[in-house]
């Protein structure tokens, strides 16, 4: 975690574009306190300690600049720049009021009476579309002992908690009983993380189909096998109907589009998953994903969920060229994890989601009408997130100012959901006393 992260919040960490916002940079720790002197001292005074340095300096003044960064031109001086002049509130935080324009993050510069720069902060406005939406963290594709996972669904939803997430769905293989085992066994137990059901779809047979149905009312896997025949004839039906390109198999075309329609038909999120994952070859050829996307068979495509910085690489950039040829395409990224610990793809992809809510509808509604990101995170490797660039801006500015601390707090709740699966029945007490306090914070740096 940053320094400035650590020692400091800025309270709301995300403004309206256009609208007075009044701010707080509150300190956190006797440390961090503006109206002391022990930050003031030069380093290696022989006053460092002395007892008057604690005394509280009512009259110190700080001025606070509003860098633009996507406004201002270096190497042109900070006076450019807006500014307040801000004198410390009695708990040593500072508190001023600006209107923050455009949507993008400013620097917040904070400089001594003697023009010393002091600190720089962070925040975000944003456009009325996005604001009051918070971010929320998920995984659509995860695995667990019940397929080839190596986990109880219990203990993997706990890690999951544990590394921040704010929502995931269990989609083990050809099964989506085992996702609804886990709905039952944390029901009433206050995880702060959203879980729905899922299933990977690998119907019909004999082909080789991936795709995941995300939080639908029926398993499209057990309703194709117990109505095989009847099925085949419906995509039999289709493929004769469908125009397409030639060299394109028609069969295989009907087939993918026939498990979206049933996803559809569950009321789940139909997700096209891992087309250049490598399994001798790609899983798809590339004809049919482009007349998937074409058609806007499927509600979301998964951008990450290849196993292999190669299979994930091949993705973004069919994606990219589909964007080029003007196709929206919703996207999000999924782990396909198949282990928690040790981590078997775990945390590797995922998805950040803008929505007013960590309901079904909120979230998939977010989803289908694109706001959300990709983000791709490789063991001592730096975030990347892929979407659009309006997102990918503020989705880095969380992922600095946001995250690091709102993980934290979803440690604890992580952990004690660990014990509390493995038999800890006091385990139970102390989440319900944690309860709300993830929301507390979310909404506090969302302005809400």
């Amino acid at each position: 975690m940053k320094m400035q992260i650590a020692d400091y919040e800025v309270r709301p960490g995300v403004v309206p574009s256009g609208e007075k916002a009044v701010v707080r940079i509150i300190p956190r720790g006797k440390h961090a306190r503006f109206d002391d002197q022990v930050h003031r001292q030069p380093k290696g005074s022989p006053f460092q300690f002395a007892p008057e340095v604690f005394e509280p300096d009512a009259d110190i003044e700080y001025k606070i600049y509003f860098l633009p960064m996507e406004q201002s031109t270096a190497p042109e001086p900070m006076s450019v720049c807006e500014s307040v002049l801000v004198r410390p509130c009695a708990d040593g935080s500072l508190e001023f009021q600006h209107v923050f324009s455009g949507e993008q993050e400013y620097k917040l510069v904070i400089v001594d009476s003697n023009d010393r720069e002091l600190l720089r902060l962070s925040i975000y406005s944003l456009h009325q579309d996005l604001y009051g939406r918070r971010a929320y963290r998920g995984d659509l594709h995860v695995h667990s002992y019940f397929s080839d996972g190596r986990e109880d669904p219990m203990i993997v939803a706990a890690n999951y908690r544990k590394n921040g997430f704010d929502f995931m769905a269990l989609t083990d293989h050809h099964k989506m009983y085992p996702s609804r085992l886990l709905l039952d066994a944390y029901q009433g137990v206050p995880t702060g993380l959203a879980m729905f059901s899922g299933e990977e779809v690998h119907v019909p047979y004999p082909s080789y189909i991936h795709a995941v149905n995300f939080g639908g009312s029926f398993s499209v896997n057990e309703y194709y096998e117990s109505h095989q025949e009847e099925c085949d004839a419906e995509i039999a039906q289709m493929a004769q109907s469908i125009e397409a390109p030639e060299g394109t198999d028609s069969l295989q075309l009907a087939q993918r589009i026939w498990v979206a329609q049933q996803i559809q038909r569950g009321g789940g999120l139909s997700i096209l998953v891992h087309p250049h994952w490598i399994s001798n070859a790609y899983n798809m050829p590339d004809d049919v994903t482009d007349y998937l996307f074409a058609h806007n068979v499927y509600d979301a495509f998964e951008l990450l969920g290849g196993q292999s910085v190669h299979e994930n690489n091949m993705q973004t950039a069919f994606y990219h060229d589909q964007r080029a040829m003007g196709r929206k395409i919703a996207i999000v990224g999924s782990s396909d994890s198949h282990g928690t610990e040790p981590a078997v793809y775990f945390t590797w992809s995922s998805t950040l989601v803008f929505s007013r809510g960590d309901s079904f509808d909120e979230l998939t509604g977010a989803i289908k009408d694109y706001y959300s990101v990709a983000v791709e995170h490789y063991p001592g490797e730096e975030y990347r997130v892929h979407g659009p660039y309006r997102y990918v801006k503020y989705a880095r500015y969380l992922l600095e100012n946001y995250f690091p601390r709102y993980d934290e707090l979803c440690f604890e709740q992580g952990r004690l959901m660990k014990e509390w699966a493995c038999g800890d029945e006091d385990a139970l007490a102390t989440l319900k006393s944690l309860q709300g306090r993830t929301d507390t914070f979310a909404n506090r740096f969302f302005g809400m």
